[in-house]
């Protein structure tokens, strides 16, 4: 109840806006205390919500990158559709969906958070070797262009998902996750 608590309000209010207290209250806790009893500070308390988004886009990433063939370098076509499908994937079949797209949104531009997408990815195999894939292929060799890039990308990928599901007007999509992968794809073939 905590976790579900935490990420309506996360998603609605912002990160920031919101103290352990509004999500104890939030939960109906007895407890005045009983998030901070149970995941010690907001941080922790953010990372749970995300692992329940996370952890089955990591597992299918994993499994793409597995299926790559051994040995052979992939793509980036084909690593842009594993950075990409498996959110896409997720959003679509997921109620909470755009909460999780939005805390991740949060993640990428408030200062008090930025730190979190950091640590958290380096806990994730699948991301570290996709990026060191995508470190491999591009066509650019500058460390601070590259990881520029990373962070454009992963922009795209989580504010065009919100922005798409939070539209008035009805988008189709496949087309709009294919224009999203053309779009990222051209962002990392960019040898500028």
């Amino acid at each position: 109840m905590l976790i579900d608590a935490a990420e309506k309000l996360f998603a609605e209010r912002g990160i920031d806006n919101v103290g352990l207290l509004d999500i104890s209250r939030t939960a109906e806790q007895k407890n005045r205390n009983a998030a901070q009893y149970h995941f010690g500070d907001k941080t922790n308390l953010v990372n749970a919500v995300l692992d329940r988004h996370t952890q089955m886009i990591g597992e299918r990433r994993q499994h793409m990158l597995d299926v790559l063939q051994e040995g052979q370098v992939p793509s980036m076509r084909q690593l842009v559709e594993i950075f990409v499908h498996p959110v896409a994937e997720h959003v679509r079949g997921n109620p909470n969906a755009l909460a999780f797209l939005l805390i991740s949104c949060q993640l990428l531009t408030s200062p008090p958070l930025t730190h979190i997408a950091p640590q958290r990815q380096e806990g994730m195999p699948e991301v570290v070797q996709l990026t060191k894939l995508f470190a491999r292929i591009t066509p650019s060799r500058n460390p601070q262009q590259l990881r520029g890039k990373l962070l454009l990308i992963q922009s795209m990928l989580h504010h065009g998902m919100a922005a798409a599901l939070t539209n008035n007007q009805a988008i189709e999509w496949d087309a709009f996750v294919d224009t999203l992968c053309n779009g990222i794809e051209s962002i990392m073939l960019d040898s500028g």
